[in-house]
C-alpha cells in the first residue's frame, strides 16, 4: 500500500469535486439569476414544509413577481444571515413594495418576522430579496448541515483532516479488496 499515492489520489478527487461544485453553482446561479442558487435548510422554522437538510433551489426574481404564499430567501441585516420564509403580506410604502414574512412552524415562529413588538427582520425590500424557492430536494443538504455543525464544533482544519482520512481509508480498503479478489 502506497500511502503517498493514496493521499495524492484522494486530494486530486477532492479538488476535482470542489471545482465541479463551484462550476455547477456558478452555472446554475447564472441560469437562475440568483447569487446563491442552492441552500441547505439549517433550522426548523419552516417545518413541516421544509425540514433541516432539505436543499432548496432559488430563482432570482424582482419583488413585483413575488406573491403572498411564496417561499422566499432574503438577507436579514439584523442577524446578517439568509432566511428562507413564507411571504404572508405585501404592502406598498411610498411607492416601494415591502414583503412581510413568517416561518411555517408556529412552535418556533409564532409571530411574523416583522412583528411590531419584537421584529426579527425589517420589512423585505427589493435590496434584501435574494430570490424565490422554486424546488425542494429533500435531505440532500444534510451533508452540508452536518459538515457545518462539525466545523463549528471542532474547527475547519480538524474536520478537513478527518474527511481526508476517511477518503484515504476508503481508497485503501478499495485497493486491498481489488488485490484480494484478483
Amino acid at each position: 500500500m502506497d500511502i503517498g499515492k493514496e493521499l495524492k489520489d484522494t486530494l486530486k478527487y477532492i479538488v476535482l469535486g470542489l471545482v465541479l461544485a463551484i462550476v455547477i453553482n456558478f452555472t446554475l446561479g447564472m441560469a437562475l439569476g440568483a447569487e446563491r442558487p442552492m441552500m441547505a435548510v439549517v433550522s426548523r422554522s419552516m417545518e413541516p414544509t421544509l425540514n433541516v437538510g432539505d436543499l432548496v433551489v432559488i430563482k432570482g426574481v424582482s419583488i413585483d413577481e413575488v406573491k403572498v404564499g411564496d417561499i422566499i430567501v432574503y438577507y436579514n441585516p439584523f442577524s446578517r444571515i439568509l432566511v428562507v420564509h413564507r411571504v404572508i403580506d405585501i404592502q406598498e410604502d411610498d411607492g416601494r413594495i415591502l414583503l412581510y414574512t413568517k416561518g411555517d412552524n408556529n412552535a418556533t415562529n409564532p409571530l411574523p418576522d416583522q412583528n411590531l413588538e419584537n421584529p426579527i427582520a425589517p420589512p423585505i425590500s427589493e435590496e434584501l430579496l435574494r430570490g424565490k424557492v422554486i424546488l425542494v430536494i429533500p435531505k440532500v443538504g444534510l451533508v452540508k448541515v452536518w459538515f457545518t455543525e462539525l466545523v463549528g464544533k471542532y474547527g475547519f482544519t480538524k474536520v478537513a483532516l478527518l474527511v481526508l482520512a476517511i477518503f484515504m481509508l476508503i481508497g485503501m480498503a478499495e485497493n486491498y479488496l481489488k488485490r484480494r479478489l484478483s
